[in-house]
């Protein structure tokens, strides 16, 4: 009988990826959608839409009923509030977390982000760490799994699409500063994440382990550009934003985020954007081609 796993934030970028991958290895899935929206998602016989929320304990339960392990993908990038980030990204991983181990599901792996290696940074990072928090705390005798993916690519990404568009044309736009040059940052194709939740997140390789998984592990935004340039055959130059630019827009981003919910480059995100090094350990890297996934990405988007 093949296993059945749980998954939350499964119409999302890499949710939809992490699908195809549990299907190709003959895996039963249940997943949570918001209600109403059920029909609007892929239909397969090893897949059981659960229409819910994350903050409705039913809905919680019946996701994890009979359930193996527990894939928790969704969460916010941005929000208005900081209790906004805390609610879903902290306060709902641990209910749910509650909820797997009252289900006597046997391992729960939490896609976090490598923000939550600087806490202090943003109401977004400091959300992250402490759903790893909740998870550590309320997990019981399950098996758990931290990963903190770092910069995800990949075609079909519409918060990345017109940074992807810019690039085919020539530009890549980068936060500026005197240090532009040396910030460094991690990258990891959509599929190479899929592939690692759903294998060696697992098969008991990570089991207990706060991990991550990069397609390059650490490149410079000169680099980057350089790897574009090479991936489409052609001129890609970086074009560093000035701060005299970027902070006067957070600024009113952050005001009109909370007020009105839109505006996505806030204060918190530029100093995200500004950190220095967002680098993984190099034995984290995957074998896969950085120039054919660019090319992939840039070409389809």
């Amino acid at each position: 009988m093949p296993k059945l796993i749980a998954l939350t934030g499964a119409t999302g970028f890499v949710g939809r990826a992490v699908i195809q991958e549990l299907l190709a290895q003959g895996y039963l899935i249940k997943a949570l959608v918001r209600p109403g929206s059920a029909g609007k998602t892929i239909q397969h016989d090893n897949i059981n839409w659960i229409e819910g929320t994350l903050d409705n304990p039913i809905s919680e339960i019946s996701l994890c009923a009979g359930a193996d392990t527990v894939i928790h993908m969704a969460g916010l990038v941005t929000a208005r509030t900081k209790a906004e980030y805390y609610k879903i990204n902290a306060d709902a991983v641990g209910t749910l977390v509650q909820s797997a181990a009252r289900a006597k599901v046997k391992r729960f792996v939490y896609l976090s982000s490598l923000a939550a290696q600087q806490a202090e940074l943003s109401d977004y990072a400091g959300s992250k760490r402490a759903g790893e928090g909740q998870l550590a705390r309320r997990l019981g005798e399950m098996k758990g799994v931290v990963v903190r993916a770092p910069a995800v690519f990949g075609a079909e990404d519409k918060a990345t699409a017109p940074f992807y568009a810019m690039i085919k044309k020539g530009f890549l736009p980068a936060p500026g500063g005197r240090n532009w040059r040396d910030r460094k940052i991690g990258l990891v194709h959509v599929d190479d994440l899929a592939k690692f939740l759903t294998q060696a997140c697992l098969d008991g390789t990570c089991d207990g382990r706060t991990v991550s998984v990069a397609t390059r592990a650490s490149i410079t935004w000169p680099e980057f550009a350089a790897e574009c340039a090479q991936a489409l055959d052609t001129k890609v130059r970086v074009f560093p934003l000035p701060l005299s630019v970027l902070y006067p827009i957070a600024a009113i981003n952050s005001v009109t985020k909370r007020v009105l919910g839109k505006g996505h480059l806030t204060l918190g995100k530029l100093k995200e954007f500004l950190y220095e090094d967002w680098s993984v350990a190099a034995e984290d890297e995957t074998q896969t081609l950085l120039q054919l996934a660019l090319k992939q990405t840039i070409l389809d988007d």
